[in-house]
């Protein structure tokens, strides 16, 4: 809309509000006078209209993944239109007429949750914010101050307009608050029977607003976060600590940790660890007298002040001192809120509620953060830094509770490529598997690169914002030299993988990924083989507690041990701890990098190595589902492990399968299910395309799976006329399946074999020859 169409808009919306008043004027009003006001109403909208247009961006950040092709249904306050991706923008604006106020509550972190989350609920019910102010209204329930107070409302108000936003401060008529709850749809209530109310009140909103839909208007949330800015008093403030602090040092920075120590902390983590709902909470207070050494373990610097946020007077001074000592051992630098000039005549001065706000803006200014994950003002802040690209981390491990409702934090994910693969069909996988990574997994993409920086997949990687890791193994030589013992009887025993020095470095090297720089803000990364698909959005909550202590590996085959190392979920900190020890035993072995009874290469070594951590404690099944095996329809990561695509084609083809019965089994069960899903994120690769026409044009018949097998070969020789005694070979290859798997009967399948000695296998299945 160009700015005359959007005054003129503007100017017929706040006319429809003045119509009523016109009729009852026109009775006893002149003419003349009528169009006086008439012109007047036509220029204030006009100014209206100027006001709300459409600036540039703010950097609130962008739709992520799949969310980039989705075209809203509402999108934003009084606004309707499309995501667009081009300039940043996240919405087009146009104007309601409907409003919806809502209400605050908790601590400054709830009432900015409560904000936002007010913030997407009129963005879902395309209505205008109404900021509830100017009149009489009462504290938040469990503050004692408005968030409103602490905020520089103009600036608020004008970021949100900027993002295409309509919002407003203003005495909301009066009604009674709508209770939310998770407990029943209120959103099916609020779309249909209150749809046509003219405003709508709700109570507050923190911590209700399904994760769906928290996740749909990601760039709204991170918008509104943007745009809290504190008043010109208490950004004063926070920019003068922030600098004290900056000056203090000869690296102008400085980080801040968060700790949580109070004893009503104590208590509320021991409530909240023995609620009776199956879900195991352990990580309230982990490593909080060890709080030093979990710092060491992700790398923050000591060479910089450490500013320690903790509640001094509410705080359990045994626990404050025995985190203190923890941090002077591993050689911080502590400062502690007395230690800033100005800021111990301040703090009396400061009310809770801008303490709070202090803090909050003195961590997200700070060149590291280090929180509790469990605190919601940590969650919120680790949130915001991942967004916009800076250092956060946790040092009570486990998962982010704040992910289950508001599930906006990048899953780090790392995969390896080596050149040594390019031009196979690892090319279409990888490809296949960051394309599912980014678009409907939503994670952050990491890739252990060896290869030329020229090369087209390097530059495909880059176009995909897949941060590329170069890293060179200093055991790169050692393993090279230790992989020529016993390589020709691995190779045709083994594994391919024990054929050339790079196929064995390639492996190999997610055993450095621990001590990678990339990491060291993370508690947990996802590794995987390129040979997967992604299909659910990953987040760490999904993955239950206690989360894995070392590394969470699953079944292959079989429901025994050992695991297959194809998906990993890796437990930094601790795998950090011990790489040096176990990189060390690698070599010491002198096996050929083999490991009897556990397996081959990097994975046997997993399995061996920290087999007390991980033997009985297989991750479930939905994260490395198996092509072969019964289709799991609440999988997350699709594992092409064993046969890929060009694998079953082949099978199809010439009935040989490099992977014994994989191939059968692939086609008895998920294969093709999870076949109609693969070639969406490939669909330039034809192996891909071939498997899944075959799929799709030849249903599973009731009369046996031999029917099948006929009808895939009929159509395939459609396709490939000129192979049609490959598919007499490969209906001939039907008589040796295992048809106890298969049908439970070996009639039909005799008869095709049969028919394929007399040189009319089509014919069999009820159709002529090509």
């Amino acid at each position: 809309m160009v700015a005359g169409d959007r005054r003129r808009a503007n100017g017929l919306h706040l006319a429809q509000y003045l119509r009523p008043v016109r009729r009852s004027l026109a009775a006893a009003t002149p003419r003349w006078l009528l169009v006086v006001l008439l012109f007047t109403v036509a220029l204030v909208g006009c100014h209206l209209g100027h006001f709300s247009q459409t600036l540039p961006s703010t950097g609130s950040g962008t739709m992520k993944g799949v969310e980039n092709r989705w075209t809203p249904r509402r999108t934003g306050l009084a606004v309707s239109g499309s995501y667009n991706s081009d300039n940043g923008s996240a919405y087009t604006s146009s104007v309601s007429n409907k409003t919806l106020t809502f209400e605050l509550c908790g601590s400054f972190a709830h009432q900015r949750i409560a904000f936002v989350s007010g913030v997407v609920l009129a963005a879902e019910l395309n209505r205008t914010v109404l900021l509830p102010l100017g009149g009489p209204t009462s504290a938040p329930r469990g503050a004692s101050y408005m968030l409103w107070e602490l905020l520089d409302l103009d600036r608020l108000i004008k970021q949100l307009h900027a993002a295409g936003i309509q919002i407003a401060a203003d005495r909301p008529p009066s009604s009674a608050a709508l209770p939310l709850s998770r407990d029943y749809d209120f959103m099916s209530l609020l779309r249909g029977a209150r749809a046509s109310t003219q405003h709508v009140r709700v109570d507050c909103p923190a911590l209700k607003i399904p994760p769906d839909l928290m996740a749909r208007h990601e760039a709204l949330v991170f918008a509104a976060m943007d745009a809290m800015q504190p008043t010109q008093r208490l950004l004063d403030i926070v920019s003068s600590l922030s600098a004290d602090l900056r000056n203090s040092t000869g690296d102008k920075a400085y980080n801040v940790l968060h700790l949580k120590t109070e004893k009503s902390w104590a208590a509320y983590c021991a409530r909240w660890g023995s609620v009776d709902d199956g879900i195991v909470r352990d990580n309230c207070m982990n490593n909080t007298d060890n709080v030093g050494g979990q710092l060491e373990l992700h790398r923050v610097s000591t060479k910089v002040p450490l500013l320690l946020l903790v509640d001094e007077i509410q705080s359990s001074s045994e626990l404050v001192a025995a985190a203190v000592q923890s941090l002077e051992s591993h050689n911080y630098r502590l400062v502690r809120r007395d230690d800033l000039p100005g800021l111990g005549q301040r703090l009396p001065l400061l009310s809770q509620g801008e303490t709070a706000l202090v803090d909050y803006y003195l961590g997200l200014g700070s060149d590291q953060f280090v929180g509790n994950s469990v605190s919601v003002s940590s969650a919120l802040l680790l949130m915001q830094r991942w967004h916009a690209g800076k250092f956060a981390t946790y040092y009570n491990g486990g998962n982010i509770p704040l992910e289950s409702v508001m599930p906006l934090y990048q899953m780090p994910w790392v995969f390896t490529y080596n050149d040594w693969s390019a031009g196979t069909e690892y090319d279409y996988m990888v490809k296949a598997a960051v394309t599912s990574g980014v678009e409907v997994a939503r994670m952050k993409p990491y890739c252990m690169y060896s290869g030329s920086t020229s090369s087209d997949m390097y530059q495909w990687f880059l176009s995909k914002g897949v941060a590329i890791i170069q890293h060179t193994p200093v055991w790169r030589d050692a393993l090279a030299k230790e992989g020529a013992r016993n390589r020709e009887f691995n190779t045709k025993t083994r594994s391919h993988l024990y054929k050339s020095d790079g196929a064995l470095v390639g492996t190999y090297q997610r055993i450095d990924i621990p001590i990678l720089r990339q990491f060291d803000q993370y508690n947990y990364v996802l590794f995987t083989d390129c040979d997967v698909y992604f299909r659910q959005q990953m987040k760490l909550i999904d993955w239950g507690s206690p989360l894995p202590a070392a590394l969470g590996m699953g079944y292959e085959m079989d429901d025994n041990f050992p695991f297959n190392a194809g998906v990993m979920l890796l437990n930094l900190p601790y795998m950090r701890q011990t790489n040096k020890a176990f990189v060390d035993w690698i070599f010491a072995q002198e096996n050929g990098l083999y490991y009897e009874g556990f397996g081959a290469v990097d994975q046997g070594a997993f399995n061996q190595y920290y087999e007390k951590d991980i033997r009985g404690k297989p991750i479930s099944k939905n994260f490395n589902a198996m092509m072969y095996h019964p289709l799991r329809k609440a999988a997350r990561i699709v594992h092409m492990h064993g046969p890929k695509p060009n694998h079953y084609l082949k099978w199809l083809l010439t009935g040989e399968c490099a992977f014994r019965d994989m191939c059968e089994l692939g086609f008895r069960y998920g294969l093709c299910q999870y076949m109609s899903e693969y070639v969406q994120l490939a669909p330039d690769w034809n192996v891909a395309i071939e498997g899944w026409q075959a799929c799709r044009d030849t249903p599973p018949s009731q009369k046996g799976f031999h029917h099948h097998l006929c009808a895939i070969f009929q159509a395939l020789s459609h396709t490939r006329p000129h192979n049609s005694s490959r598919l007499q070979r490969a209906c001939w290859q039907g008589s040796k399946l295992t048809t106890s798997v298969l049908t439970g009967s070996s009639v039909g399948l005799d008869a095709i074999a049969m028919a394929a000695l007399d040189g009319k296998v089509l014919e069999a299945c009820g159709q002529p020859v090509v």
